[in-house]
């Protein structure tokens, strides 16, 4: 098991072009969705940040005006592609979330935005996310979940397997609430941002446990 501050320098690799060059027309349906949410979480962000999983970049334009230095992090090509027209002055990574490719205690807030749904591996990538902030570090999570509601998680486990294949691996059953709970970071805010249909929406905040 990996120590706290211990890089995981083991590859994953993503790879979901069809997906990734659709997904700019879903844009304005998205932030009427969750638009709103989004504002409200990216208010919070301080100091030098890393976005995970940036996609095209939605974060970027409502990030708090204490928002340092922004880093994004997006392991897809086609969004990098994105990511580098829209943002050319900001640093991009070409990693997922698993695997940071950053010192320990390096970031004041880490931000997520409709992004474990489909990573690998979650609890690898809240280690990861553990080790990356600074003692006095915050986690800032917009994450469509699992239902509450028995019909509706039937209804998500039964559409899952269609939906990994069309949607780039996302996952309409993750618990990452729960995930969290399990985690080294110490879940200080979490809220239902959408509770209908099947695909709920939850936002919050983490803080490291170093703090």
């Amino acid at each position: 098991m990996l120590g706290a501050h211990e890089p995981d320098t083991t590859p994953v690799t993503i790879n979901h072009p069809c997906f990734s060059r659709l997904y700019p027309f879903t844009e304005r349906a998205l932030n009427r969705i969750v638009g709103k949410a989004r504002q409200l979480q990216n208010a919070q962000v301080a100091g030098r940040t890393l976005i995970i999983g940036a996609g095209t970049g939605l974060d970027v334009p409502v990030l708090g005006a204490a928002a340092g230095e922004v880093v994004l992090l997006e392991p897809d090509a086609t969004m990098r592609r994105i990511l580098f027209q829209r943002y050319p002055h900001l640093t991009s990574w070409a990693a997922a979330a698993e695997t940071i490719p950053s010192p320990a205690d390096t970031f004041d807030t880490v931000l997520s935005s409709l992004v474990l749904c489909s990573v690998a591996d979650v609890d690898r990538v809240l280690h990861e996310i553990t080790r990356v902030l600074k003692p006095d570090g915050q986690y800032l999570f917009m994450e469509h979940v699992r239902s509450p509601r028995p019909a509706a998680r039937f209804a998500q486990s039964t559409l899952e397997p269609g939906w990994r294949r069309f949607a780039g691996g996302c996952h309409l059953t993750r618990d990452v609430e729960g995930s969290l709970r399990r985690s080294r970071l110490r879940l200080t805010h979490c809220e239902a941002v959408r509770s209908g249909g099947i695909m709920p929406v939850i936002r919050g905040r983490a803080v490291s446990p170093d703090g």
